[in-house]
């Protein structure tokens, strides 16, 4: 309703702005530009744009998309332009960007889509859903609005809701490979490879020539050991796109399945080279160099992994074990405390804190954090025990 009363007062205003002066003899003049020098503008300006994009130069090219769309006020500009802060590591500023066109244009559900994606980008679950609900109020047969209410409940850990939700926008939409594909992510990540290598071949189907897709069906082989033909998968993501880093990031996981150390950090790396703004291939890259004991290089891949938007969760509880391992205390405690607040459930962040009280003789802040840990880590988790032993240790003292 405030939505749809904004909407009106606008254009109320709007009509009363366009209504000519009473008392005025002339009319002011205005110069207008031709329609065909706006788009030689526009073409100008999203040229511009890409080049600075393939040149890396990131606050370059968001200017230049900014620019355009002021010129010509195109939606497929600011998809554009959204997409490209997503994948420049800039999730925030997308936020940004889609909000403006979604607070203008009330009705539009294009506005909520590209709103909501951009959340979901930012890993903001509850606003993405909040947003998400709305499109299916406006529409409950468009399957976009379901599939982005799926990916949002996902976020949340509603697992059961989301693949409810992402099922329906399936059965709105069946032929489309993209909510095939989403929902074979969304299963892949709750542990169901076999149903998710399902969902992947049926997206292939309908979009045989789309290297992403390819990408997914070889990392849900991978993870049903079917080592040979996930990697002939990938290998054809790679002919179809050479320069997809998601490619060679699951090749680069397929690698260390195979005990390949050596191609694993060869996939990787180029993995972020081709994806420099991917969190979470920084820190893959970073656990492939601790594997290799080469800690120097983990620690630096790890905090590029942290320093994106948003970045990797794992990396910080990664970074914070490496810090304690090195004695660098004050640099472990100035990450791990900000990354617990951030995400009270990780036990991991507690588990690498409670060794910097305990090296610092913080004696009742360590028993604490081995306390919280063994709350939150997992019946089965290794480290149960060992824990255990230090908290006796410490109460000893």
């Amino acid at each position: 309703m405030l939505r749809d009363l904004l909407a009106l007062v606008a254009a109320a205003a709007l009509i009363g702005t366009a209504a000519p002066a009473c008392g005025g003899s002339k009319k002011p003049v205005k110069t207008v530009k031709t329609k065909k020098a706006k788009q030689k503008d526009t073409r100008a300006l999203l040229a511009e744009a890409r080049d600075e994009a393939k040149a890396g130069e990131i606050d370059a090219a968001d200017k230049a998309y900014t620019d355009a769309y002021g010129v010509a006020k195109e939606l497929e500009i600011l998809e554009e332009h959204v997409d490209f802060l997503i994948h420049a590591g800039r999730a925030t500023r997308a936020q940004e960007v889609a909000k403006g066109y979604y607070d203008s244009n009330p009705t539009d559900s294009k506005g909520y889509a590209l709103y909501a994606e951009a959340l979901l980008a930012g890993n903001k679950g509850q606003e993405a859903l909040d947003v998400a609900d709305s499109m299916v109020g406006l529409n409950g047969e468009d399957p976009e609005g379901h599939e982005k209410r799926g990916r949002a409940l996902l976020l949340l850990d509603r697992n059961d809701e989301a693949l409810d939700a992402l099922r329906k926008a399936v059965s709105l939409d069946s032929a489309s490979a993209k909510y095939h594909v989403q929902l074979g992510l969304a299963l892949h990540k709750l542990g169901k490879v076999d149903e998710a290598a399902l969902e992947f071949r049926a997206a292939l189907k309908r979009a045989p020539d789309d290297a992403l897709t390819h990408v997914y069906l070889g990392m849900a082989l991978r993870d049903q050991s079917e080592l040979d033909e996930a990697l002939s998968y990938l290998e054809k993501a790679l002919e179809l796109d050479p320069r997809n880093g998601r490619a060679y990031f699951e090749l680069g996981l397929l690698y260390n399945r195979k005990g390949k150390q050596a191609d694993a950090e060869m996939a990787l790396s180029k993995a972020v080279q081709l994806s420099p703004n991917e969190s979470l291939f920084w820190y893959a890259y970073g656990e492939i160099y601790r594997l290799q004991e080469r800690f120097d290089e983990a620690l630096s891949a790890y905090r590029k992994a942290i320093e994106l938007d948003p970045p990797y969760p794992k990396a910080l509880a990664k970074l914070g074990v490496l810090l304690v391992e090195r004695k660098q205390y004050d640099e472990a405690e100035a990450i791990l405390i900000p990354a617990i607040r951030r995400d009270p459930k990780n036990a991991a962040n507690y588990l690498s804190i409670a060794a910097v009280y305990a090296a610092r003789k913080k004696t009742r802040l360590a028993i604490e954090a081995y306390e919280k840990f063994l709350d939150l880590a997992p019946k089965n988790d290794p480290e149960r025990n060992r824990v255990k032993d230090a908290i006796r240790d410490l109460k000893r003292r």
